[in-house]
């Protein structure tokens, strides 16, 4: 296993039983869904981080879109299949895990949330992103720690 995929590990297990799962609605291009208990939201362009982590099998850097994988209503148990089928993209198969694709993603957070961009924190709570012809504009709404 690559030092990228323990990092992850480690943090993921730290975090497992501290972190609070809130609601949240993500809408993607226009269309609204509502999410209960949100373990996590990724917005990726490109299948793979963390050391290889296949968090996003299904992007594709230059097809114009954002891809966003949600992560909702499941157990602590489930949470730790949803972490190992990362490993391989695998998790894309599971109830609750779900897959949207579009140009422009908002999310907003009912509870309170940091926002990180590769890693970093950058913000609270809200972010809207968007894709531009050749290039991305990132802009996050919300409390900056």
């Amino acid at each position: 296993m690559k030092a990228g995929k323990l990092i992850y590990l480690f943090i993921f297990i730290k975090k497992l039983f501290t972190y609070r799962p809130s609601y949240m609605n993500l809408t993607v291009d226009g269309n609204i869904h509502q999410l209960k208990k949100v373990w996590f939201i990724v917005i990726a362009n490109q299948p793979y981080f963390g050391g290889g982590m296949k968090i996003s099998p299904k992007s594709k850097l230059d097809d114009g879109m954002l891809d966003v994988i949600a992560v909702h209503d499941i157990s602590i148990m489930k949470l730790l299949t949803v972490f190992i089928t990362v490993l391989w993209g695998g998790h894309l198969n599971i109830n609750n895990v779900d897959f949207f694709s579009g140009k422009m993603i908002q999310i907003k957070n009912f509870g309170s949330v940091k926002i990180q961009s590769d890693g970093e924190i950058v913000g609270m709570d809200e972010v809207a992103v968007e894709v531009l012809k050749e290039k991305i504009c990132v802009m996050f709404r919300g409390r900056i720690s």
